[in-house]
């Protein structure tokens, strides 16, 4: 009876993804749809009080799920026998997941609201931005209308501005909060995140001066001041947000919900059926420097096409990493797989103009590349 739950569970979380990405593809395509899906949308029906109702609620019963499981050892399946089905490993994740997410969708409403824009003076120093940028809970598609913004201000340099961008697709309070999840149940090694933070900083820092470089604008009354545009900018417009903190929390968690069960599916398909053998011959070894190579462009190339959203990549490389994933493998995954991703692409260029958009989409290919050799060959020398 306790499997035929789980398996009724996670095929109802199969069918919901597949039929809400279908319906993302839909309202694309038909002008009706969209407006349909509009019309019934949850965010328009359900009213603003039961939203906050419903995130208080879910985030005080995620805390008792999270202790029932810890208490009961609900998820200590040894991945053997029947507990290698699919169906099975999905429920495990989902009921070991859910409560870091609901927590991490409740933190980043926090931050959305006392963070936001008009109540804080922005950081104008590269390491600044970034770390500012790794705290606000959003996308590529929010981030580049808000980075113009900054740049409108005329308060922080294109390099801040360059570092901003690159490091918040990649770094949020829910990649924090999945990954120290995976951490604390041993399902990751706490190297990759330490890893994933420095190297997406050290992008950032060198992307920002190398794009100021190239693309920055001087003042033509003070050339010495630096550069606070880039050529080919355009204008822009930068959202308020929240006043409640549950209910960026509910926009949060509504916006992340389908590509965090996505997640949760690639992952226990890769925890059933992935095979130690396999992933070596399909990506190499840790301690195989120059053989490993191949397999580094390849996880690369694999990820730019994904659109890999918050926190979802930790759920698709715990397993891996468990397997034997080399660790710069699985950074050069995440940055490439978290980069401003293709949805965002006219926007950026809108705003940037297409010198900044072709600098940027290089930096995070190349530097994702080249982080994920550094990180390796590190591994290798220390070990």
């Amino acid at each position: 009876m306790e499997f035929k739950i789980h398996a009724l569970i996670a095929s109802f979380i199969i069918i919901f993804v597949i039929e809400a990405f279908l319906f993302s593809y839909l309202r694309k395509k038909n002008k009706g749809i969209n407006d349909w899906l509009n019309y019934i949308s949850l965010d328009r029906v359900v009213p603003d009080k039961v939203k906050w109702w419903f995130m208080a609620s879910f985030g005080i019963g995620c805390i008792f799920l999270y202790t029932y499981c810890w208490i009961c050892k609900t998820l200590d399946w040894d991945g053997s026998g029947e507990d290698r089905l699919v169906l099975d490993w999905i429920f495990r994740d989902l009921v070991g997941i859910l409560p870091w997410f609901v927590w991490g969708c409740i933190l980043a409403g926090i931050i959305t609201k006392y963070l936001s824009i008009g109540r804080l003076r922005l950081p104008r120093t590269m390491l600044g931005a970034g770390v500012f940028a790794s705290v606000i809970p959003i996308c590529s598609c929010a981030a580049v209308p808000m980075a113009h913004g900054m740049m409108l201000a005329r308060q922080m340099r294109l390099r801040a501005i360059i570092t901003f961008l690159i490091v918040v697709p990649v770094l949020s309070p829910v990649v924090y909060i999945l990954a120290t999840s995976q951490i604390l149940e041993g399902e990751m090694p706490l190297s990759y995140l330490i890893a994933e933070i420095i190297a997406v900083f050290v992008l950032a820092m060198v992307a920002g001066i190398f794009i100021e470089r190239f693309a920055g604008v001087k003042t033509a009354d003070d050339p010495g001041a630096g550069c606070y545009s880039c050529e080919g900018c355009k204008t822009a417009h930068m959202d308020k947000g929240r006043t409640s903190a549950l209910l960026a929390g509910w926009d949060q968690f509504m916006y992340l919900l389908k590509y965090i069960l996505f997640g949760i599916i690639i992952g226990a398909t890769i925890a059933t059926f992935a095979e130690p053998d396999t992933l070596r011959g399909l990506f190499g070894e840790q301690m195989d420097f120059y053989g490993s190579i191949p397999g580094l462009f390849l996880i690369v190339l694999i990820a730019i096409p994904i659109f890999i959203c918050s926190g979802e990549e930790i759920l698709i490389l715990a397993p891996l990493l468990a397997l034997g994933l080399p660790l710069g493998h699985a950074v050069a995954f995440a940055i490439a797989g978290n980069a401003i991703c293709i949805t965002a692409f006219p926007v950026l260029n809108a705003t940037f103009g297409r010198k900044v958009t072709v600098l940027i989409f290089g930096a995070f290919f190349v530097g994702a590349i080249s982080l994920g050799l550094i990180i390796n060959g590190i591994v290798i020398l220390f070990s």
